[in-house]
């Protein structure tokens, strides 16, 4: 059953951020926004997935639509300066899936051994990773925690270069994890628009809120699987919501919602193919701060 937490996962990768293109411009009071969280600070964190997926047409159409929700409580802490940037450890420490197509335990063996894994990561003061390294509780990677790396590094977004006010956006890009699962001839990325929609200034902190829109590659892609080529197409958006402490140097939380709508034809589909939804909400929360 790894694989099916794994199918599960992946639709939050495709909001990640990554890596920062530009920069719009607004009038009014700017700050200018860097990742510099204090020194032994710990931020416990609640991620919640529900993702669907449901063959609209082609040969599985008739099959009922598939959902998952997945809730992983994890903290975050802060090591602090180290050779390349900021030093952050990030340890999982409970993971539940819940699906009405399995039984309440079935995935309970493989999330058990979650429990307690942990990521090593660098990132520079605008929040890009350097270096991470993830190992499981014996110190051995593995396809999960190869997965629950991706995803951790995703969880980031990269902070812009010049100061930014209320309408000031800039864009990122993201490789999306279907490269983890079929052989495409290039990488593809999403892109992701982040707007300031407000500063929120309460004593010495200042809380920075962004509007994000995230779309998919719209060029025609082609792909090889088990000596199969075939042809997808993308479509749809994911839109939400982040807030950003400046004094923490650590997201408070976000939202993101939307349907991913991936059409494929060729190979052993046909000139016809077939068309598949995938609808995610994801929820993020800053649950206490040690």
């Amino acid at each position: 059953m790894p694989g099916a937490l794994m199918t599960a996962a992946r639709p939050f990768a495709l909001a990640g951020l990554l890596a920062s293109t530009g920069c719009d411009r607004a009038s009014g009071p700017k700050i200018a926004l860097r990742f510099h969280p204090p020194a032994g600070a710990a931020y416990r964190y609640r991620l919640e997935q529900q993702n669907s997926i449901k063959f609209e047409t082609g040969p599985m159409a008739r099959m009922p639509g598939q959902a998952f929700t997945m809730r992983m409580y994890y903290t975050q802490s802060v090591a602090g300066p180290t050779e390349g940037g900021i030093g952050v450890t990030v340890k999982f420490d409970s993971t539940t899936l819940e699906s009405p197509m399995m039984g309440p335990d079935a995935m309970k063996p493989a999330l058990d051994r979650m429990r307690g894994l942990t990521s090593t990561i660098v990132y520079d003061d605008r929040m890009n990773v350097v270096r991470a390294e993830f190992r499981g509780v014996a110190g051995t990677p593995s396809p999960i925690t190869d997965q629950m790396a991706k995803s951790v590094k995703n969880m980031a977004f990269p902070l812009p270069t010049e100061p930014v006010g209320v309408g000031d956006s800039w864009t990122s890009e993201t490789e999306l994890p279907i490269s983890q699962i079929v052989s495409t001839s290039a990488p593809l990325k999403a892109k992701s628009k982040l707007t300031v929609k407000q500063l929120q200034i309460a004593g010495a902190d200042t809380t920075v809120v962004l509007a994000v829109e995230t779309s998919f590659p719209t060029d025609p892609v082609t792909v090889t699987q088990q000596g199969q080529t075939s042809t997808l197409r993308f479509s749809g958006t994911l839109t939400g919501e982040r807030q950003f402490s400046v004094s923490k140097g650590a997201p408070l939380g976000s939202t993101m919602s939307g349907t991913m709508r991936i059409t494929a034809s060729g190979g052993q589909l046909g000139p016809a193919g077939m068309t598949m939804a995938l609808e995610q909400r994801t929820s993020l929360e800053l649950t206490d701060r040690k």
